[in-house]
């Protein structure tokens, strides 16, 4: 965020209602991370439960490389809490998640480095409210894209060894072997009584609270 831009937002807030000072500047630091994934399936098979693939599977993926696709689906759980609690007495401002335009890359190295690749964008379909009173919640995001490219440049195994990361069984650990090799590069836009407040440059979205 601009400084100059919050601070507009905050004496619109200010002047708009009559609460602390304390409430606008908890508005905008409405924070996000990755939470998890759900539902995670490439060729149509589900990893939520698996650790490795068999044989006959790996057969499938490859079988559908092959073929020239291999469509990949799952819901990617990003957690946003709202500081807003109304402390000191003060009014608790409403806010909602009007839009959320995002992009979703994934790191194609199991190590410390980072290597991110473009593999799906979207936008929020409809507004999203975001609880106040110091309460996390999760907006899921539902993924859905053609991994050929990715399967083309990592090789079959490396493609189901970051599957399994993000998809699989263990993919609820949120470390850099699982979670870590997922970021969101995102674009939020705030409404609350007396306006929207739109994020000016993205938010880097990973495993830490970004705000």
């Amino acid at each position: 965020m601009k400084l100059l831009a919050a601070a507009s937002f905050t004496l619109a807030l200010a002047a708009g209602l009559s609460c602390d000072l304390a409430d606008p500047l908890a508005i905008l630091g409405c924070q996000f991370r990755i939470d998890g994934t759900e539902d995670f399936s490439i060729t149509g098979i589900y990893l939520d439960s698996l650790e490795s693939l068999t044989a006959t599977q790996v057969a499938e993926v490859v079988a559908a490389w092959a073929q020239g696709n291999c469509p990949v689906e799952f819901t990617l759980n990003v957690g946003i809490y709202n500081p807003n609690d109304g402390s000191g007495g003060s009014s608790v401002i409403p806010v909602q998640l009007s839009t959320f335009v995002w992009d979703l890359y994934l790191d194609t190295e199991s190590g410390l480095n980072f290597d991110t690749t473009w593999v799906a964008s979207g936008s929020l379909g409809q507004p999203f409210e975001v609880p106040s009173g110091g309460e996390d919640i999760v907006l899921p995001l539902d993924i859905s894209f053609d991994a050929f490219t990715l399967l083309e440049e990592l090789g079959p195994l490396a493609f189901i060894d970051l599957a399994l990361a993000v998809g699989g069984i263990d993919s609820g650990i949120r470390d850099a072997e699982h979670l870590g090799r997922v970021l969101v590069v995102a674009v939020p836009t705030l409404s609350t009584p007396v306006g929207d407040y739109t994020y000016e440059g993205s938010l880097y979205i990973n495993l830490d609270w970004v705000e």
